[in-house]
């Protein structure tokens, strides 16, 4: 039992998002694993590295049973893979936490198709946890790809099965 919160790589910092993972933090499973990105953080109830490599952020993914992320494609993805419903903050270029909005976009997009659980404000944050624990008590959920993603996929081992082997 554990959680995991990634503010992402991006150069902009997001303290807003890590303050209220630490309001949070009662109700959180411990241990508690924050990669903090380029915000600068320190939280004696929580382990707190700036950057994890590939494999690491894999493997916290794996892991934790409650994930906290910002609202970045690569991030949700993993979680969304590993059959796990993310807890997501987008950043937003109100607060100069990215350049536009696409992660609000994304995530919005993501929670219509029940993928992510979002906390737009730090406020919503408490609840969304709530929500999401309640959606991965249910069981766990596989990815499936889009009809697209499937349909191309089938293509290209179909070609690759017909293929001569190289010597």
């Amino acid at each position: 039992m554990s959680t995991f919160v990634s503010v992402g790589n991006a150069v902009q910092p997001f303290p807003r998002m890590l303050e209220a993972v630490r309001k949070c933090s009662a109700q959180l499973p411990h241990p508690i694993l924050v990669q903090s990105g380029s915000t600068s953080f320190a939280a004696t109830e929580m382990l707190v590295r700036p950057f994890l490599s590939s494999e690491e952020f894999a493997e916290a993914i794996e892991r934790s049973e409650l994930i906290i992320l910002h609202s970045g494609a690569g991030s949700v993805i993993h979680a969304v893979r590993a059959g796990k419903t993310p807890v997501v903050m987008p950043r937003q270029k109100l607060y100069a936490e990215h350049i536009d909005d696409h992660q609000v976009e994304f995530a919005r997009a993501m929670e219509g198709a029940g993928r992510v659980v979002v906390a737009f404000e730090p406020g919503d944050l408490a609840d969304a946890i709530s929500r999401a624990r309640r959606v991965d008590a249910a069981g766990p959920k596989t990815f499936k790809a889009p009809p697209l993603i499937q349909l191309v996929r089938t293509a290209l081992l179909e070609v690759g099965a017909s293929r001569p082997a190289r010597k």
